[in-house]
């Protein structure tokens, strides 16, 4: 692995001068090559050669000038190579020299070799007795100094693996993979190479255009989102491992929700559903309206004089939804008829009796943003799985199953919102320990090895309890032997 040092002292410039040198040997080949067309493969094509012989020198005559071309292609991809190679290097070393150039302005010192250190030098005497004897000081001077060497260390991993690519370029563009008709010598020149620098030449233009935030072949929708928010955050910070370790946390963190809201409303809306189908057959209330439903109970029951008898009406009608606009929701149930509160009521119902108006006066603000926020992700959801193809679901079933059974929670979660009644009750419980049940088996691996983790934590502490349990017990062994 390439070091600190290495990156900072060495002459990037050798590079774009080797490149030049490559170029010039492209075309010097190219030279040669015109001049053995012109004077030797032309020989079997006189009529004063004839026979096998002629027939065999047209072979490995054409074999010959092929190697030429090949040898001109191969040339020119190295000079490709060695060309993108220095512009990322040069790009790379400014983000090292940045970050050493931000470290020693955050106070601290940053010797040859990379390796960081507090500036001590930089405070007075008073302020370096001070700094001694301050236990909080010298745990933020830790803190500080392993920022900035992550930051550092960062950096030059960067290098090394753009060091790694552009070697594992060169190896590969010096391996004769077979050409045309003409070729006919193992191990030759590679009449292919151009290939190599092609795709390092798309590498490069996603590093400095804006190639990369174009959407990729087999990629999802959801995929193209993390990807351009990690990539984001790359070139933003300069830093790739700062960008996976986010992206992985943030991944884990809405994956963790997920699975979290999918049981959850998996097994509150089974109770809710049960409630429902039995005497005395409570009527649901919409997700997100537990809040705005005793919040009006508490605001019609207010003393006069009282805080919340202060809070002007029309307000709290507004962010919780309407009572009297829900009961144009109002329907016969069990032979009698049901009047719904603002929680209760099913949107298209008091739509359909009193208009759009009274249908998002009944849902309020807050139930009108949950509305809003469900059809939303549905539709990324539908948006997602439209850019699903035959082999994407067979290179990975179990992260379709999840994307597919999240967009159908996600949906039936919706229409509980807009419509609360034991349909849509049932379809949230169904779709909800489905959508958990995918998770599962998407992240199985990762939950596994958080598992093995977690228990080899506790043996670690179990461990650690026993030997506390037992130094304690000599100790008070110790202490009750008079003769020790």
């Amino acid at each position: 692995m390439l070091t600190y040092s290495e990156i900072m002292t060495t002459d990037l410039g050798k590079l774009s001068a080797a490149a030049d040198k490559w170029d010039e040997m492209a075309k010097e080949l190219h030279r040669v090559e015109e001049r053995y067309r012109d004077s030797v493969q032309s020989l079997p094509e006189s009529p004063a050669w004839i026979g096998e012989s002629a027939v065999a020198a047209r072979t490995n005559f054409a074999a010959t000038r092929y190697e030429y071309q090949a040898a001109q292609t191969q040339a020119k991809a190295t000079a490709t190579l060695l060309r993108n190679g220095h512009q990322q290097f040069l790009e790379l070393k400014k983000q090292l020299e940045s970050a050493r150039a931000d470290a020693v302005k955050a106070g601290m010192k940053v010797s040859e070799e990379g390796r960081v250190a507090y500036d001590y030098g930089r405070l007075t005497q008073g302020e370096r007795q001070a700094a001694a004897h301050d236990p909080d000081h010298a745990r933020s001077v830790r803190e500080a100094e392993s920022s900035w060497a992550a930051q550092i260390d960062g950096c030059v991993k960067a290098f090394d693996l753009a060091d790694q690519d552009l070697k594992k370029d060169l190896e590969a563009v010096v391996k004769d993979g077979g050409g045309d008709k003409n070729d006919e010598t193992i191990g030759g020149f590679n009449g292919g190479a151009d290939k190599v620098a092609a795709a390092d030449d798309k590498a490069k233009d996603e590093r400095m255009n804006l190639a990369w935030l174009e959407m990729k072949d087999n990629e999802t929708l959801d995929d193209y989102i993390k990807r351009l928010q990690k990539d984001g955050l790359t070139r933003l910070t300069g830093n790739p491992q700062l960008a996976e370790l986010v992206s992985k946390f943030t991944n884990g963190t809405i994956t963790a929700g997920a699975f979290a809201g999918a049981l959850t409303a998996a097994g509150m809306y089974s109770y809710k559903l049960s409630k429902a189908l039995r005497p005395p057959f409570v009527h649901p209330t919409a997700p997100g309206t537990f809040l705005s439903k005793h919040f009006n109970m508490r605001l019609a029951g207010a003393a006069p004089g009282s805080l919340l008898s202060r809070i002007p009406p029309g307000l709290a009608t507004a962010l919780t939804g309407s009572d009297e606009a829900a009961m144009w929701g109002g329907f016969m149930r069990n032979g009698a008829f049901f009047m719904p509160t603002a929680a209760e009521a099913n949107l298209v119902k008091v739509a359909q009796n009193g208009g759009l108006a009274n249908a998002a006066k009944a849902a309020g603000w807050l139930r009108g943003a949950g509305v809003v926020g469900g059809v939303a992700a549905t539709a990324y959801g539908v948006a997602n799985l439209a850019t699903y193809n035959t082999d994407m679901i067979k290179a990975d079933p179990a992260k379709f199953a999840s994307d597919l059974t999240g967009t159908a929670f996600s949906a039936s979660m919706t229409a509980l919102t807009v419509a609360p009644n034991p349909v849509t009750l049932g379809l949230a419980v169904g779709t909800g320990v489905a959508y958990g049940a995918a998770l599962i088996w998407d992240n199985h691996e990762a939950i596994g090895k958080g598992l093995e983790q977690a228990g080899d934590w506790v043996g670690d502490k179990a461990s650690d309890i026993g030997n506390g349990i037992k130094d304690g017990a000599k100790k008070l062994g110790s202490a009750l032997n008079p003769f020790d």
